[in-house]
C-alpha cells in the first residue's frame, strides 16, 4: 500500500510541473533577468560588431540602451519591469535604420537566445513580442 501511495505522489507531483511551469511568465520562463541581461549585452555586441548593423550604434549612449531594452523586454514578456522609456517612433527617429539592419540585430537576438539556453518556445513568443516594433525602428 506504502509502495502504491509514493508511485500516485511521485505520478500527481510530476503532471504539477508543467502546470505551474506553464502558467510562469514569459519572463520567468526565459531565466528572469540574469538571462534578459546576457541576451541583450550579447545581442548588442554583437550588433555593434557586425558591418550591417554597427552603423546604428554611433553616438548611442549604451549603459542607457542596454538598461532600456532590458526594461523593455522584461516588460513586455510579464516580467516585474515597467519600461519607462520614450516611445520607439521617438527613439529612432532620425537614425535612418533600414529592413536590413533590422533584420541583422533580430538574427543577433536569436543568435543570443539560443547562447542563452533560452526555449524555442520562449524564443518565438518573444519574437511575436517584438515585431509590430519593426514599423517604429525602421524608418528608410
Amino acid at each position: 500500500m506504502k509502495k502504491i501511495l509514493l508511485v500516485v505522489l511521485v505520478g500527481s507531483a510530476m503532471t504539477m510541473v508543467p502546470a505551474a511551469f506553464a502558467d510562469a511568465s514569459l519572463f520567468d520562463r526565459m531565466g528572469g533577468a540574469p538571462i534578459v541581461a546576457q541576451v541583450v549585452n550579447q545581442s548588442l555586441e554583437l550588433s555593434m560588431a557586425d558591418p550591417r548593423t554597427r552603423r546604428s550604434f554611433h553616438k548611442i549612449n549604451l549603459k542607457r540602451l542596454r538598461e532600456k531594452l532590458s526594461e523593455q523586454i522584461c516588460t513586455l514578456s510579464n516580467g516585474p519591469c515597467r519600461y519607462a522609456g520614450d516611445g520607439m517612433k521617438e527613439v529612432h527617429a532620425g537614425l535612418d535604420i533600414t529592413d536590413a539592419e533590422f533584420n541583422g540585430m533580430v538574427e543577433h537576438l536569436i543568435t543570443a537566445l539560443d547562447a542563452n539556453g533560452v526555449g524555442l518556445r520562449e524564443k518565438n513568443e518573444l519574437l511575436k513580442l517584438l515585431a509590430p516594433l519593426k514599423r517604429d525602428i525602421v524608418t528608410k
